[in-house]
């Protein structure tokens, strides 16, 4: 009796499987890139926080950018996670995997900072946090640097490792560009300090380095960071300053790239232009000291970020 029953209904299964791979068949032809959609969001390595899973395919080009922000600024990085998810525009190689983290030190002591944090890990882990001190000194970019091998492991999982402040705005797609034909291996990448003879100074500079609102090494020197004992001695000193004199003593970063004018600070109206603060350009790879959200709606603007999707419109009265 079973089996009759069986033989009876099996038809009725042939046609729900087959049902179900046709609409397979249909996903995989009308939508073949819905599957790989996901590597543009996804880490670059299986190690450290995830928040969509490792990418199926390995990318052509692999980079962490970690934006150094602090625990009370839970309102920027709100508005960077919207930002940066807008600039993931659909031409974007598919092949490229670009990890954005937040990185914060450890030494909260506000109850209301540490529950919103709390609450951002939760929602997003995309936070780092940090052994270290909150501090314009090298103490939290050194910890940032060496403790991503920790962090994500040593088998290469990025070819570039970017530090950035919550400041600075990317153009993603530029920065990405200005990269594909660099060297892989001992590369410091930036705006280039001093960059009009040293006339921008009113002091001694140890070392020409690139300036802190963005600046990228390649994987390679991360690691010496994390290994080296010489950068704890040179730790209490302006963080890009130091970075510049570290690879200088170290003879590490020898591929070095300086992207004027791409990389600057955004001039304000009281401001004189000068080397590395001038008008917005079409060309821009960062725009830094964005302190301000008036002057974050006038560089996304200038940028086509939102598209003009709220157009203004007179009011009519219904009768």
């Amino acid at each position: 009796m079973t089996h009759s029953f069986i033989s009876k209904d099996r038809p009725y299964l042939y046609l729900l499987v087959f049902s179900c791979l046709f609409l397979l068949l249909t996903f995989f032809v009308i939508y073949p890139n819905d599957l790989r959609l996901q590597s543009l969001f996804s880490p670059c390595s299986n190690s450290g926080p995830s928040v969509a899973g490792p990418v199926s395919v390995k990318p052509d080009f692999r980079m962490l950018i970690g934006i150094l922000t602090t625990p009370k600024t839970f309102e920027r990085r709100h508005l960077l996670r919207h930002v940066y998810s807008k600039s993931l525009w659909p031409d974007k190689n598919v092949t490229d995997c670009l990890d954005i983290r937040f990185a914060i030190c450890n030494n909260i002591t506000n109850e209301e900072h540490l529950t919103m944090l709390e609450l951002e890990i939760m929602a997003y882990n995309d936070i780092i946090i940090l052994n270290c001190t909150e501090t314009i000194f090298f103490d939290k970019t050194h910890s940032y640097f060496s403790s991503l091998p920790d962090i994500f492991g040593r088998d290469r999982p990025y070819d570039y490792v970017m530090k950035t402040d919550d400041d600075t705005y990317l153009r993603l797609d530029a920065l990405v560009a200005s990269l594909r034909d660099k060297p892989r291996t001992d590369m410091y990448y930036g705006l280039d300090i001093p960059c009009n003879n040293g006339t921008e100074f009113n002091f001694w500079i140890p070392a020409p380095f690139m300036t802190g609102l963005g600046y990228v090494l390649s994987w390679d020197v991360v690691e010496w960071m994390a290994d080296s004992e010489m950068p704890l001695d040179f730790t209490m000193h302006p963080e890009d300053m130091m970075l510049g004199w570290w690879l200088q003593i170290g003879e590490k970063g020898k591929n070095r790239y300086s992207n004027i004018p791409a990389m600057y600070d955004f001039r304000g109206d009281d401001q004189e232009p000068n080397c590395n603060r001038h008008d917005l350009i079409p060309d821009t790879v960062a725009v830094h000291r964005l302190k301000e959200n008036s002057r974050w709606s006038t560089v996304l603007k200038y940028f086509n970020v939102t598209h003009g999707l709220i157009k203004p419109s007179k009011l009519h009265c219904i009768p």
